[in-house]
């Protein structure tokens, strides 16, 4: 099974890992960091691995999910990805996360790393409809 960790900024972390546990119940092999806007890059880094690296599992694959590509969140877990995979670990991070991404995330993370990467971007885009009621005029 794929450890799952999910980086976003402040308040959003903690905000789509409630929405998952109340969707699916207790998530297993999780775990999630809200970054603050004075976070030090560098000893968060050290402590997202450090939390990580005993809850591998016996495939050693971690997956990553930030919420916007290029901002702090989403390059303090590309550095972690980058240690766990100088330290042997199958690793990768994906951004743009929203609550269906993260459900998809944690329901197929038994798939390939590969697979389960395209099957979360699949539900991303699934999840993005417009549902409004009112009639086109």
């Amino acid at each position: 099974m794929t450890t799952l960790a999910l980086i976003a900024h402040m308040p959003l972390a903690s905000a789509l890992s409630e929405c998952a546990q109340h969707v699916l119940g207790q998530i297993d092999n999780y775990v999630f960091f809200d970054i603050e806007p004075d976070v030090e890059p560098e000893n968060k880094v050290q402590e997202i691995v450090e939390k990580l690296k005993p809850m591998l599992g016996p495939d050693r694959q971690v997956l990553i999910l930030s919420d916007l590509g290029g901002a702090t969140p989403a390059n303090i877990g590309a550095r972690v990805v980058r240690e766990l995979q100088n330290a042997g670990v199958k690793a990768h991070i994906l951004s743009g996360t929203n609550a269906c991404m993260l459900l998809n995330a944690v329901r197929y993370r038994e798939q390939p790393m590969d697979q389960l990467c395209q099957s979360i971007f699949e539900g991303g885009k699934k999840g993005m409809k417009c549902v409004d009621l009112a009639p086109n005029d």
